[in-house]
């Protein structure tokens, strides 16, 4: 087993690094990793569904879709994460207590009591402050997950607190209370302690186990694959699964509301209320159709149409925030 700290805290390199060893490394690993502000969402999420888009852009917090499923995460200074790359039993390659089992050990060697739901969540008394999730490639696992140790709830919360209501197949969060670990240790340490702490437990943990330096050319394609895939808008919002919403769009005289279906990323079917549909208007807005669910292409529709949108008593000024507020 190789443990290791991953000591940069750019979160598009590190949920790429996880898919860089789990489909390239030759041995088990565990690693340990803290990311700077970031919301992290399962593979089959609406992005959109997940967040508080106005918040999280208005803040520069980036939003990464990993590779395995589960839940939205937010991650910060004050969380620590672990990566957990190992071989599977072909027969049972799903099997979250194998790793939640290790946390809960770790957790219990601090002085704090904790339990695991059926969730594969784990508490210490009601409070959450550890998520789990997994990913099967060929005949390895990657399972991963969170310890909130000193993180700042109310970024948290705000971050995934939706203002807007999405409806589809996506796989939505299961929203829990949630808690930090440092108030409840006899001893108070800052958390690159914890982490140090966490790496030696496992290292007594895994008996044999071997410390590891990442590779100058492992990092060079981690970097590629986050500059590829994890930082494009493409593969964190447009992977989405379809969705529908409802926009208000703003008028002079009050709001129009219209139904906006997704897929890919892309709006593939607008409807408006019956007595719009011959407008002016109403052929001006179907023609968003084909065009991403994105701040920078609806400011462009606008800059090609604005002259029809204020001639039909559109209020420019807050159009693009409809579509996402």
């Amino acid at each position: 087993m190789l443990i290791f700290y991953r000591l940069f805290t750019d979160a598009y390199l590190n949920i790429a690094a996880e898919e860089y060893f789990v489909k390239n490394a030759v041995e088990d690993m565990c690693m340990i990793w803290i990311n700077e502000r970031s919301v992290i969402i399962g593979k089959h999420q609406n992005a959109f569904a997940e967040i508080n888009y106005p918040y999280v852009r208005a803040h520069n917090i980036p939003v990464i879709r990993r590779i395995s499923g589960g839940g939205a995460v937010y991650h910060d200074a004050g969380n620590v994460n672990f990566t957990f790359i190992q071989k599977t039993d072909k027969r049972n390659q799903v099997d979250f207590k194998r790793f939640t089992s290790i946390i809960v050990n770790f957790m219990q060697s601090l002085g704090i009591e904790a339990n695991t739901n059926k969730r594969n969540s784990i508490f210490a008394g009601d409070l959450k402050f550890s998520g789990h999730a997994e990913h099967i490639f060929h005949d390895r696992v990657l399972h991963h997950g969170t310890i909130l140790f000193n993180t700042d709830i109310d970024k948290l919360q705000n971050c995934l607190t939706p203002e807007k209501e999405y409806q589809g197949k996506a796989m939505a969060s299961v929203r829990s209370n949630v808690g930090n670990i440092a108030p409840l240790l006899s001893k108070t340490i800052d958390i690159n302690q914890f982490a140090e702490r966490f790496v030696n437990w496992l290292i007594d943990f895994y008996p044999g186990s071997n410390s590891y330096k990442i590779r100058p050319d492992e990092l060079i394609a981690i970097n590629e694959l986050s500059e590829t895939k994890y930082k494009t808008w493409q593969w964190n919002f447009g992977y989405s699964p379809a969705y529908q919403f409802q926009v208000n769009i703003p008028m002079l005289t009050g709001f129009l509301p219209i139904n906006i279906k997704v897929e890919n990323g892309k709006f593939i079917q607008i409807s408006l209320p019956d007595e719009t549909v011959k407008s002016s208007l109403s052929q001006v807005l179907r023609s968003m159709t084909g065009i991403l669910h994105k701040e920078e292409e609806i400011d462009k529709f606008i800059e090609n149409n604005r002259s029809s949108l204020e001639l039909a008593g559109v209020k420019i000024v807050n159009f693009v925030n409809a579509f996402f507020n």
